[in-house]
């Protein structure tokens, strides 16, 4: 089923809202003009019932009424939907003004000694089927004698007349509506229109354009905070495809510098025979490239693994300076040979993952080795301050410049590519110590200074309590 356009679900719902108004209000009026007529008509009707109580009153008997009758009438004259008869005691008709032939109630007479009010009045139905209101009440002649004043009047032309009015409204509320239809597709077709304009921006985007970015213009706020917002995303995926092109080329460039060397190897061996020892040295020259490729694979692999959402920790509870003891003695050979020393301090208790925690030390360690100078010391520190456990690893040497320690930790980034041990190392030690601390919840910093020491950080979140 075709989804309903933007445009359309804003101009239904405006026009549904507006109809609901538009009826509301048409009912509202159409129930004040009701009950104004209605209004009026009762107070006509009590008024002629009284003024005519009184008028009775005045005269001395039947007699005298019937030489009056004109005068009786007078207050019913002009509206022919108007009635009045007068019945005396006898129940003989006196007065009788009902040009139209109603049938005339008066089962229910008010008093003498009650004031006519409009709850007073009753409405009914003659043989015809019209509605009749009107009121019956009683007057009292001078001589003592009693009759029955009904005044009354016909409801139909009032009838008629709403009805007629409720049409009139409702052929203009239906009028009113076709306009707010057509009205508020223009305006919403008009103010969608940035939004249009951004869409068709955004289709022509690909991956080769990713520098374009969305213009709002004139469009409401709503939509330049959209814009921002797409912006950034556009932000975000331009340098995501820029690191994604770059981490290929530098992979590339670091496979394939093995991948040569092997063939290379291969192809001087092959243009004549060699000996037994020749062909050893070539085989475990062959081995050395093969592991630094596998080295650069399980890296790679790792960091991909790490950027996954649903990368699980296996933490548990660890003694930081028994495992940093660990690691040293895992290097104590390679640093005996470097004429290096390891030295150990502080403590303190994290939960971590045990094997990740040894590889993100592991990997500084290696780097402080490769680039410590004979006969110094490299410090692995532990201590916890506010709420924070960090494990240093400080060794002196060159350093590294200033401009360099933001770049670090990018993916095979190196301080200086023609460095003659760089075959020994994938550039990717340091972005696995990122990924690492960034799955802990934590961070890895640098400090360091030209010819002095170089102090990488592990910042761990504290324990966490039952």
């Amino acid at each position: 089923m075709r989804r309903m356009s933007l445009s359309a679900r804003l101009t239904a719902t405006f026009v549904a809202i507006t109809a609901a108004c538009f009826i509301l209000v048409g009912w509202l009026l159409y129930r004040a003009a009701e009950q104004r007529i209605y209004e009026q008509d009762e107070t006509n009707l009590v008024l002629s019932a009284r003024h005519i109580r009184r008028f009775v009153a005045e005269l001395g008997s039947v007699d005298d009424l019937k030489a009056h009758q004109d005068r009786v009438t007078i207050s019913v004259l002009g509206d022919p939907s108007n009635a009045l008869r007068i019945v005396d005691g006898a129940g003989r008709i006196v007065v009788d003004h009902n040009a139209m032939g109603y049938r005339l109630d008066i089962q229910s007479v008010v008093p003498t000694d009650q004031r006519i009010v409009s709850s007073m009045l009753r409405t009914w139905h003659d043989d015809r089927g019209l509605p009749i209101r009107g009121v019956a009440v009683v007057g009292q002649l001078q001589d003592g004698a009693r009759v029955t004043i009904v005044v009354a009047r016909s409801l139909a032309d009032r009838e008629v007349l709403l009805r007629r009015y409720g049409r009139d409204m409702a052929l203009r509320l239906l009028a009113g509506m076709l306009a707010a239809i057509l009205l508020s597709y223009v305006l919403v077709r008009r103010a969608l229109r940035p939004l249009h304009s951004m869409a068709t921006d955004a289709a022509t985007i690909h991956a080769q354009s990713l520098h374009t970015r969305l213009s709002a213009g004139n469009a409401p706020a709503e939509l330049h905070a959209l814009s921002g917002a797409l912006n950034d995303m556009l932000d975000r995926l331009e340098n995501g495809f820029a690191r994604v092109w770059q981490f290929t080329v530098d992979l590339a460039h670091d496979l394939r510098t093995p991948i040569g060397n092997l063939r290379g190897t291969n192809e001087v061996a092959l243009t004549r025979p060699r000996t037994s020892a020749e062909y050893q040295a070539l085989l475990g020259s062959n081995i050395e490239e093969c592991d630094r490729v596998s080295r650069t694979i399980e890296s790679v692999l790792f960091l991909a693994r790490a950027d996954n959402p649903q990368f699980a920790l296996q933490r548990v509870t660890l003694d930081v300076e028994a495992e940093l003891e660990r690691i040293a003695d895992y290097f104590e050979g390679v640093a005996s040979e470097a004429r290096v020393a390891i030295e150990i301090s502080g403590g303190a208790t994290i939960d971590a993952d045990r094997e990740l925690f040894r590889r993100a030390v592991g990997n500084l360690l290696s780097n402080a080795l490769r680039y410590t100078p004979p006969e110094q010391v490299i410090k692995l520190v532990a201590g916890e301050a506010n709420g924070t456990v960090t494990v240093a690893v400080e060794n002196p040497g060159a350093g590294i410049p200033a401009e360099h320690l933001e770049k670090l930790f990018d993916r095979f980034y190196r301080v200086d590519r023609s460095r003659s041990d760089s075959a020994s190392s994938t550039g990717l030690g340091l972005s696995i110590v990122k990924s690492i601390m960034e799955l802990h919840g934590g961070r890895v910093t640098v400090e360091s200074q030209l010819r002095g020491i170089t102090r990488f950080v592990l910042w761990f979140p504290a324990r966490r309590t039952s």
